[in-house]
């Protein structure tokens, strides 16, 4: 499955976990904690909370930080930042993300779709567009980051980094509930769930 979701070969380690719904500590001030869809890579729980995550203190630490639609769109702006859309709020976040002030060598930002919406000629989402821009040339992630109004995170000890540089870190790939499903990883529910999908998984598109 990581490898699906970050298009390249990791090195797993004996904890690694699937994370749901998971919050990062946040980049900027006054935005709300980002919930992550789904989370893998070298991920700890955060100490005294429920759902927050920090990076696991290991070497050369890499972390996978995807968005989930299935018919549904990106969200074009935040409560405080009309300009700020969903995706590059993920993207900041995976890039920020670390622990006692050690970051992932490698970030993978991963958009799951419906095949369907990868392959689409007819382009009906904003993600479709802001994922090729942000895939093209990584100038683009810079510009809406830029322009985001939110105060950038000033804590002593979890510093905002330089984010020019972080970004040779990172890797953007589009995956698909399709190549998730037929490719799920052996486990006593993995056939009752490929099956459910066979039968009940039909999107509008899905040939």
């Amino acid at each position: 499955m990581a490898k699906i979701l970050t298009g390249s070969d990791q090195v797993l380690g004996t904890n690694l976990k699937i994370w749901f719904e998971v919050c990062p500590m946040r980049p900027r001030e006054r935005e709300g904690k980002t919930h992550v869809d789904l989370a893998v890579g070298n991920i700890v729980r955060r100490q005294g909370t429920h759902s927050g995550i920090t990076l696991e203190n290991v070497e050369s630490p890499w972390v996978c930080f995807c968005e989930m639609k299935w018919y549904s769109d990106i969200s074009p702006n935040v409560s405080y930042d009309i300009h700020r859309n969903q995706l590059v709020r993920l993207i900041e976040n995976a890039l920020c993300f670390e622990g006692n002030g050690k970051y992932a060598a490698k970030v993978y930002v991963t958009l799951v779709t419906p095949l369907v919406f990868r392959e689409a000629s007819s382009r009906s989402r904003l993600y479709q567009y802001k994922f090729e821009e942000y895939s093209k040339d990584r100038s683009y992630v810079v510009r809406d980051l830029n322009v985001c109004a939110l105060k950038k995170r000033s804590h002593r000890d979890r510093p905002f980094p330089d984010l020019s540089e972080r970004l040779a870190c990172l890797s953007l790939h589009w995956a698909t509930y399709d190549e998730l499903f037929e490719n799920l990883p052996p486990s006593a529910i993995a056939a009752e769930l490929r099956k459910f999908w066979r039968e009940h998984g039909n999107y509008q598109g899905r040939k």
